[in-house]
């Protein structure tokens, strides 16, 4: 089985991969942050002080803003060194470490073997990557953080489309890769926000990252959801690519 390199891992880092299994008392398995009982007692004890609210909703809405990192993680490596992590919730933990302003997990994976394309049938091992990576993980944790926070699908897609965007984007940007691995990067984007079929995420009417994706002005992607930051700072502050107008 193909595994990750050094260089490989120490390029996830920036996207909060560890290669260290944390003992920290806050680290949550991927299944513990389904069960209600589990993520509440995190909830109650760390992320209400650390997020400066105990609005459930808006709670919800920053664990999944950070947690998409993890999407940006595992489609990176997909794309970048055509490598698949096994990215099921029974194969990763979300890690704390108690610093810095905001809660930004790091990410764990028990077995770090990885697949591999074969010749001529990437089209169809891409779309296995992403299929694990949305239907084992991301739509499992949206609909049941949705569920409990009482927080609307629609942000918490948003939440995870913003940094598949930003993560792209970033690459075609990146003057040191070929054109050749710029085209496969590109290729790779416009499959998941516009060719991937709703089945690879687990829902039944449409893909969900594609009605995020809208052109930017002045360099800006205005969101279509509020994320609820605003509800976590004292003084109310909006993100630049807020839809909601501040007032002051």
């Amino acid at each position: 089985m193909a595994k990750l390199t050094h260089n490989e891992i120490e390029a996830l880092m920036k996207f909060r991969f560890s290669a260290k299994k944390s003992e920290n008392h806050l680290t949550l398995t991927g299944l513990e942050l389904i069960n209600s009982a589990r993520l509440q007692i995190l909830i109650d004890n760390y992320l209400q002080a650390k997020l400066n609210t105990d609005k459930q909703s808006v709670i919800g809405s920053m664990i999944v803003k950070s947690y998409a990192f993890l999407a940006a993680l595992v489609l990176h490596s997909m794309s970048v060194f055509d490598k698949g992590l096994d990215s099921s919730l029974e194969n990763i933990s979300i890690q704390t470490e108690d610093s810095g302003p905001f809660w930004l997990p790091s990410f764990y994976f028990y077995n770090l073997n990885v697949t591999t394309p074969d010749a001529g049938y990437r089209d169809k091992w891409r779309s296995d990557v992403v299929k694990l990576l949305f239907t084992e993980n991301f739509s499992r944790v949206i609909t049941s953080i949705s569920k409990q926070l009482k927080v609307s699908k629609a942000i918490l897609w948003e939440n995870t489309a913003t940094y598949i965007f930003w993560m792209y984007e970033t690459l075609l940007e990146d003057a040191s890769l070929s054109d050749e691995m710029k085209a496969k990067i590109e290729d790779d984007f416009q499959f998941i926000i516009h060719e991937a079929v709703p089945e690879l995420f687990a829902t039944k009417s449409r893909n969900p990252i594609t009605q995020f994706y809208l052109p930017k002005q002045d360099n800006i992607r205005m969101r279509k959801t509020c994320c609820l930051f605003y509800l976590t700072s004292s003084s109310r502050d909006r993100c630049s690519t807020c839809p909601i107008e501040c007032k002051k």
